[in-house]
C-alpha cells in the first residue's frame, strides 16, 4: 500500500497545472449544491491510467466534468459516461472523491452586483440535460473518445513526451477506436463529459445569451473557430497536432498518401496498458516541440478519421475531414477549463460526492420545463 501510495505520489508531482485546493478552499455540504452547479471532479487518487494519461495531457488535477442536476425526489447529477448521457443518484461522504463546484452568476447593471439564478430561471439549462439524457445513446469507451480529443486539440508543447511516444499512442487510441466501427455504435454521436456541460449552456443560451459560458484567454483550447469551421486566426493558434497535421497536408495540397508511405503497415501496436504505464512513469520534466513529419501526420490522420467515423461524422476529403474536426474543436472544452477558465462563474467550494454507477430512470429526473 505504502509503495503503492509512493508512485501516486511521483506521478501527481509532474503535474505543474493549477491546484483546485488553492482556489477552492470551502468545503460545502451536499445539500449547498443548486441545480445547473458545474462539477469538475478531481483525477487525485484515480487507478484508472486512463484517467492519468488526460491529466497527464491536460496538465491538470481534474479528470471529469458533470452537472448538478437535482435535490428530489433523489439527490442526481448529468454526465457524459461509459453508458452514455445518463443521471446518476449522488451520495456524500467524507471519504468520497472531491468535486470542485463552481456557479453561474448574474450580475446586476445597477452597482454591478452579482447573484445566482434561481432553480426556475436555471430552467433552461436542465431542460438541455434532460434532453440529452433521454435520447439513451450507447457511449462504450467515452475515456478513449475524450483522450483521443484531447490528444489531438491541446497543446503539448510542455508535456515533455517524446515524439516518437505521441505517434505510438496514437496508433494505439486508433486501433481501441475502430473496435467500435459496428453498427450497435456507429454514427451514435455524443459528448464528453465537460463538453456536455458547456453544451447544455450553450443550448439555454440560444432563448438567453447570459447563459452562455464564457471562456478565458486561458482556456486549453485557446484557438477556437469561426463559424465556417476555420481556424480564427485573431486568435493565438495553439501548437495542437491538428494544427500540426492540417498545416502539413496543406502543403501537400491535401494530398496525404504520401504521408502513409512512411509507416510499415505490419508493425505491431502497441499495448495501450503498456503505453499508458510508460508515459505516467516517465520523466517528462523537458520541453518537446512536435514536429512535422510524415510517420507523425499519418498516425494523426488515422486516429482523426477513426475518430469521425465513431462520432458520426462525414466527409468527402481531407480537406473536409479538417473542416469537421474543427467544428468539433470549437465545442470541445476540457474539465480544467470547467475548473479555471469560464469567467462568468463563481468558484463556491468543493464537495465530496459519490455517483452511483447505475444510470438512474429516466421519469426519476425533474422536468424542469414545468417549473
Amino acid at each position: 500500500m505504502e509503495e503503492n501510495s509512493k508512485k501516486i505520489d511521483t506521478y501527481l508531482k509532474k503535474i505543474t497545472g493549477k491546484k483546485p485546493d488553492d482556489y477552492y478552499t470551502k468545503i460545502i455540504p451536499l445539500e449547498d449544491l443548486r441545480p445547473g452547479d458545474i462539477l469538475a471532479f478531481s483525477g487525485e487518487g484515480e487507478e484508472a491510467l486512463i484517467t492519468k494519461l488526460i491529466l497527464c495531457f491536460t496538465n491538470s488535477w481534474v479528470s471529469h466534468g458533470a452537472l448538478f442536476y437535482q435535490h428530489g425526489p433523489i439527490e442526481a447529477l448529468a454526465d457524459a459516461g461509459s453508458t452514455g448521457i445518463q443521471g446518476h443518484k449522488v451520495t456524500s461522504n467524507p471519504e468520497d472523491r472531491v468535486a470542485y463546484v463552481s456557479r453561474l452568476i448574474k450580475t446586476s447593471k445597477i452597482g454591478n452586483k452579482s447573484s445566482f439564478y434561481s432553480d426556475k430561471e436555471m430552467a433552461p439549462v436542465l431542460v438541455a440535460a434532460k434532453g440529452y439524457v433521454e435520447q439513451n445513446l450507447p457511449y462504450p469507451y467515452a475515456d478513449l473518445v475524450f483522450l483521443s480529443l484531447i490528444l489531438l486539440y491541446k497543446d503539448h508543447s510542455q508535456a515533455g513526451i517524446k515524439q516518437s511516444i505521441i505517434i505510438a499512442l496514437l496508433r494505439c487510441l486508433a486501433a481501441e477506436l475502430k473496435k467500435l466501427l459496428d453498427d450497435k455504435y456507429r454514427h451514435n454521436y455524443t459528448m464528453v463529459c465537460s463538453s456536455l456541460v458547456y453544451q447544455c449552456y450553450l443550448d439555454a443560451s440560444k432563448k438567453n445569451r447570459k447563459f452562455k459560458l464564457k471562456l478565458t484567454k486561458d482556456a486549453d483550447l485557446s484557438c477556437r473557430t469561426s463559424k465556417k469551421g476555420l481556424l480564427n486566426q485573431n486568435r493565438r493558434k495553439a501548437n495542437t497536432l491538428l494544427d500540426l497535421y492540417a498545416e502539413h497536408a496543406a502543403e501537400y495540397d491535401f494530398k496525404t498518401e504520401a504521408f502513409h508511405q512512411a509507416v510499415d503497415p505490419k508493425e505491431p501496436v502497441a499495448n495501450l496498458e503498456d503505453l499508458a504505464k510508460e508515459i505516467v512513469e516517465s520523466d517528462r520534466s523537458n520541453r518537446v516541440m512536435m514536429l512535422k513529419g510524415n510517420a507523425l501526420s499519418s498516425a494523426i490522420e488515422n486516429l482523426l478519421k477513426t475518430l469521425m467515423e465513431v462520432l458520426g461524422f462525414t466527409f468527402t476529403s481531407i480537406k473536409d475531414m479538417i473542416k469537421n474536426a474543427r467544428e468539433m474543436q470549437a465545442m470541445f472544452v476540457t474539465p480544467n477549463d470547467l475548473c479555471f477558465n469560464i469567467e462568468n462563474v463563481k468558484k463556491i467550494g468543493k464537495v465530496h460526492l459519490n455517483r452511483a454507477d447505475e444510470n438512474l430512470p429516466h421519469e426519476q429526473l425533474t422536468d424542469f420545463s414545468k417549473i
